[in-house]
């Protein structure tokens, strides 16, 4: 049955068959920073939707009526014709990824536009998704726009998703009948807390008996779990996890090298340095030159879009008295 078989047994939302990636068309992405006080002025798009995830910093942005603080982990979703606004705050740059994209079926477009407009908590799911596009955007190869377009409506069927959850939720509905039990082997259930361990202590030190300790099993019988399901120990699999963890920190702060390694676990920057090299293929210094130089760097997806550029990059004038 494929991917669809997941779905067997489900009332279909009206948007979602048949969905074909060509009625989602990603337009535009950038990595963009509003340095403090900033200021993107009210405006609204006639077509295109827009997403803008605040990756860090704080501000304040007016989505039609209402005004919104806005911090790190939130996100805007503005429909097309939504008046919209947003300015940074006086202590510190506003770190953003941003993206435009068309809906050209008209039942998912509807769907998308009941949206809220602002999410204050956004899974990391879809944050990793934006942050793909991202990627897949800049490098340019023969099959971006379609892996862009194929993300995308990835990341819009998960907020949809999310939403219908919610309203269902909202709304009492009779119980369904139980589903079938299935059987989940113990080596899966602790292979799966050993990699959530390693993800969410990489930055501190851990050896052998730190792992046996915190799982309560011996780590020779962690270690053979753990090789049914990866190629490397669980000790090799902590340095990709840190190197992952020293990748968003030098994406998205403004962390010297050394203090970004102190952050992940690394004994010093130049085993820092090294273990990085060997894992991503360049270095730290390379990774993050490579990185500024996408700051604020339009990327268009569909050829010939152009980004009409907006933000004031000095703060208002006061009025005077």
């Amino acid at each position: 049955m494929g991917t669809a078989a997941c779905f067997i047994n489900r009332a279909h939302p009206p948007f979602f068959m048949p969905l074909l990636t060509r009625d989602v068309e990603p337009l535009w992405i950038a990595r963009y920073d509003y340095e403090p006080l900033w200021h993107l002025p009210p405006h609204a798009h006639d077509d295109y939707f827009q997403i803008i995830l605040i990756v860090s910093g704080t501000g304040e942005a007016i989505i039609g009526p209402e005004r919104r603080p806005f911090g790190a982990g939130q996100m805007l979703f503005l429909r097309p014709r939504l008046v919209h606004s947003l300015t940074a705050g006086p202590d510190e740059s506003v770190r953003t990824l941003d993206t435009k994209f068309l809906l050209h079926r008209t039942n998912l477009r509807t769907a998308c536009r009941r949206l809220a407009s602002f999410h204050p908590s956004v899974d990391e799911k879809i944050v990793a998704l934006l942050e793909t596009i991202h990627a897949g955007a800049r490098c340019h190869g023969p099959c971006s726009n379609e892996l862009c377009q194929t993300l995308l409506a990835q990341l819009l069927l998960r907020l949809l998703d999310e939403a219908l959850a919610g309203a269902g939720a909202r709304a009492p509905k009779p119980l369904p009948p139980p589903l079938p039990a299935t059987h989940v082997s113990t080596e899966d259930v602790l292979a799966q807390r050993l990699e959530r361990y390693l993800r969410e202590h990489c930055a501190q030190p851990i050896d052998q008996q730190t792992l046996s300790a915190a799982l309560h099993y011996s780590y020779r019988h962690l270690h053979n779990v753990w090789l049914k399901h990866h190629r490397e120990s669980p000790l090799q699999a902590l340095w990709h996890y840190r190197v992952d963890r020293a990748t968003q920190l030098i994406r998205y702060s403004d962390y010297e090298l050394k203090r970004i390694a102190e952050l992940t676990g690394f004994a010093s920057v130049h085993h820092f340095t090294r273990v990085f090299t060997r894992i991503a293929g360049t270095s730290p210094a390379r990774w993050r030159d490579r990185e500024r130089d996408g700051v604020r760097q339009d990327i268009a997806i569909r050829p010939g879009f152009i980004n009409t550029a907006l933000t004031i990059q000095t703060p208002p004038t006061p009025a005077k008295n």
